[in-house]
């Protein structure tokens, strides 16, 4: 589905005042697909480096953005566009916090921004430990999100998080987020500030 098939919610998109940490919530990956990409190359579009980490092959992102209407091959050519495959920080010695913090001073080294980023640290939030890990890296993040220079889209599957206190959950990530996008159906999307559901 590329970006100019018909979805309400991208004109939010294009209007979201930069820097913004916001949170994507999606059940069909097809609708989080076109919010991502309009994320990405609005950033491209003004000349600003967009970091999209992934746990899934980099083929497989670059294919999508592909897919809905990024010139990936272009953004690659000009050193803008950076699709890196990510470990698994739980797995770190030194603690999810550090290593988030480290992740981007690594992508961002000699690079000057301000940066655009998109995707999620943890692989897996359907365990207690894994949403609890991810949601210290949100908080962390978003506590010190004005010194990092860069806007940024964490994307969660709604049916990825842990279901036994799913709601308890949503309501901690969107605690650490400005926006919340719901890109579901064109005529149920929406986009709204995150602080007014707390």
């Amino acid at each position: 589905m590329k970006h100019n098939e018909n979805y309400p919610l991208l004109e939010d998109v294009d209007n979201l005042q930069d820097p913004h940490h916001s949170i994507l919530l999606y059940e069909k990956r097809q609708y989080a697909q076109i919010v991502k990409s309009r994320f990405v190359e609005n950033g491209l579009k003004k000349g600003e480096h967009a970091f999209c980490v992934t746990h899934d092959d980099v083929k497989y992102t670059e294919n999508e953005l592909a897919a809905s209407g990024v010139d990936v091959d272009y953004f690659k050519r000009k050193k803008l566009l950076h699709v890196y495959q990510i470990e698994n920080i739980m797995e770190h010695k030194d603690g999810v916090k550090k290593d988030c913090s480290e992740l981007i001073a690594t992508f961002t080294k000699n690079l000057k921004p301000p940066y655009r980023f998109v995707g999620r640290i943890i692989p897996d939030v359907s365990t207690r430990e894994g949403i609890i890990a991810e949601l210290e890296i949100e908080h962390e993040f978003h506590s010190q999100f004005y010194n990092y220079q860069l806007t940024s889209l964490c994307t969660y599957n709604v049916q990825d998080i842990e279901k036994n206190q799913r709601s308890i959950w949503l309501g901690k990530l969107c605690e650490n987020h400005h926006n919340l996008i719901y890109a579901v159906e064109p005529e149920s999307a929406v986009l709204f500030d995150a602080d007014l559901i707390n």
